[in-house]
């Protein structure tokens, strides 16, 4: 006997400081569209959605910009009405560029077969305030609650906890890894395609790349930081990353780069695995965003 298909939606936290939907935002809830049997979108700075979304996206909230993402992934689900109908709900946001290839089978993925409750990366590395410990947590641009979850007294209980905080620290304190301490704790068990914990430090093999004699600033910002643990993956090693099968990029890689990597080197592996997907979105993108600052 065939297997049911599974029933999934997907929350998806907006933001964009000119109020607007950018064709690389466009093109990623498109794509998860196909995916998908319910999409809600939250914006806290667009007032409507774009013409382009308008027939793909089923509920659209539009709220104040404060309480950061998991407010917004908090009223989503609120939206969602009875969650006993879905097998899994998605939250995911804007931070990361992609999918740069195809998503549907990370769902399938064995890695990830057991857990109630994964991610794309799984990190270890905490706030400034829990300094060197090791704070193992699925990182929040992209996760996955599975059914026994959802019907948990846990989830609830989560959920209804979330409220705007004074600080993204407090945010990412409280709800990011809070929320999976307080998922394991409950008993349920987590999950990622990139798991930190299984994983070493950088190699020389993978320094290298990124040291050169024209940037010396940046390479030594590198070499110093790239061993140190922990760590956060989806910035140091991002080359890991879509090795594993994770078809995303971090925004911050490109804007902040706080491990000093070649961005040369990271497009050259970017363009290696991306397919399809229209680079140039990442290059218009990053042109406004500069363009403002400037």
């Amino acid at each position: 006997m065939l297997a049911s298909p599974m029933t999934r939606a997907l929350v998806f936290a907006h933001y964009d400081r000119d109020g607007i939907f950018d064709p690389h935002v466009v093109r990623a809830i498109l794509t998860y569209r196909s995916l998908v049997d319910r999409l809600v979108v939250v914006s806290t700075s667009a007032v409507h959605l774009p013409d382009a979304l308008r027939s793909s996206v089923d509920d659209f909230v539009a709220r104040d910009n404060v309480g950061y993402d998991f407010c917004s992934w908090r009223d989503g689900i609120r939206r969602l009405g009875d969650i006993g109908g879905y097998d899994e709900v998605v939250c995911a946001n804007d931070s990361v560029y992609g999918p740069l290839f195809d998503l549907a089978p990370a769902f399938h993925d064995a890695r990830i077969a057991a857990a109630d409750f994964w991610g794309m990366c799984l990190s270890e590395q905490g706030t400034k305030r829990r300094g060197r410990t090791a704070c193992p947590h699925v990182q929040s641009w992209f996760f996955v609650m599975r059914r026994p979850l959802l019907e948990s007294a846990a989830f609830a209980d989560f959920w209804r906890s979330v409220q705007p905080q004074a600080c993204k620290d407090d945010v990412i304190d409280r709800y990011e890894l809070g929320m999976t301490e307080q998922f394991v704790r409950a008993g349920f068990r987590m999950a990622a395609l990139y798991d930190a914990r299984t994983r070493g430090g950088a190699t020389w093999a993978e320094i290298r790349p990124h040291i050169a004699v024209a940037e010396p600033q940046r390479s030594w910002r590198h070499v110093k930081k790239a061993r140190r643990r922990p760590h956060n993956p989806s910035e140091l090693f991002p080359l890991r990353l879509l090795a594993a099968g994770v078809p995303f990029l971090k925004v911050a890689l490109f804007r902040v780069n706080h491990y000093g990597l070649s961005l040369r080197a990271v497009r050259a592996g970017l363009r290696a695995v991306a397919g399809t997907y229209d680079v140039g979105l990442i290059d218009d993108h990053l042109a406004r965003l500069d363009a403002a600052t400037a």
